[in-house]
């Protein structure tokens, strides 16, 4: 089983050649003004497993909570995020969920840099919540 997304002008598409595991949703203040929105949620997965067409843009973003570079790819001509890379597991990608394609299946497993969470924000999906980086001890794991 595979999954499919794409951004919103449809320049770049992916497939991920594998199931999705259940996604993380980032609440720091840096996903947040990268994507316009409260939150985001991504699903991480090797990124032998990511298949691209298109060439996205990168961003560096240094200047995170966690002190650690965070490379963010977007769609150069409508902006779209696509995933983001971090430092301590540069083998995985983290796909913003947004951007597939098909998401019925999908479940939080976990909320993080909740100390960022906009106040209106209410999590009521009774998944584990972090106020800084979830699973910090597991490398693959990170949060941005």
């Amino acid at each position: 089983m595979s999954a499919a997304g794409k951004c919103l002008c449809r320049g770049i598409e992916y497939t991920v050649a594998q199931p999705l595991p259940d996604l993380d949703v980032c609440h720091c203040k840096n996903c947040q003004r990268q994507s316009g929105a409260a939150f985001v949620p991504f699903v991480a997965i090797p990124m032998s497993a990511l298949q691209l067409s298109g060439s996205p843009k990168v961003f560096l973003d240094g200047d995170t909570e966690s002190g650690k570079t965070v490379a963010r790819y977007f769609c150069g001509d409508c902006g779209s995020p696509l995933y983001v890379v971090v430092e301590r597991a540069p083998q995985t990608a983290y796909i913003a969920v947004g951007t597939l394609d098909d998401t019925h299946d999908l479940i939080p497993q976990c909320h993080g840099w909740t100390a960022s969470r906009q106040d209106w924000v209410r999590i009521v999906d009774g998944a584990p919540q972090y106020e800084f980086e979830p699973h910090s001890e597991q490398i693959g794991r990170a949060h941005v």
